[in-house]
């Protein structure tokens, strides 16, 4: 009996269960790195698509505030300066302001551009501020969701590397087995 019983043990501790169960390991291993692993990487690539397109709005919206500073200055050192040709002046500055206000939805300044026309640094330094207002609240706005696409993307990096230690040990513990069944026919 005790015969018999060690004979399973043998069956089982066999060099080729070894090897078969070291090759199983990596196996898995090689499944977890190329397939789980390359899906998370599949889903960070997309979120950092969406960060640096994020960026790039980013830095295209401060361009546009920046301009409208420029503008802004532009048109006080222009009304500043004696005229020789007032009407294209005019002409000029009104369309900007239009501009400004349809592309940035200042309607609120609308009634505005009519009754203040004798004024137009009040109204200029106005609507040059809350066109600047709306440009930092979207910069804002776009800033917060690159955050969020960070955080978002923080768990697949952090479920990677813990695929990664697992694929690591199923590896090195199926090199392990393969490797005893030399020790196994001593």
């Amino acid at each position: 009996m005790a015969m018999m019983g060690k004979s399973a043990l043998d069956r089982l501790l066999s060099p080729w269960v070894f090897v078969l169960t070291g090759i199983v390991f990596n196996i898995l291993s090689a499944v977890i790195t190329h397939y789980f692993i390359g899906l998370n990487n599949d889903a960070i690539n997309l979120i950092d698509r969406d960060i640096n397109r994020q960026q790039v709005l980013i830095d295209s919206s401060w361009q546009s505030k920046v301009e409208v500073e420029r503008k802004k200055e532009f048109f006080i050192l222009l009304f500043a300066q004696p005229q020789d040709k007032p009407a294209v002046s005019e002409s000029f500055y009104q369309d900007y302001l239009q501009e400004l206000m349809s592309t940035y939805d200042l309607a609120e300044f609308e009634p505005r551009m009519d009754r203040d026309r004798g004024n137009q640094l009040g109204l200029l330094l106005d609507i040059s501020a809350a066109a600047q207002a709306a440009i930092i609240e979207s910069i804002n706005n776009t800033y917060f969701e690159t955050l969020e696409l960070h955080e978002s993307r923080m768990p697949l990096e952090s479920d990677n590397s813990r695929l990664f230690s697992i694929a690591i040990f199923l590896q090195v513990t199926g090199l392990i087995l393969v490797l005893a069944r030399d020790l196994r026919r001593n």
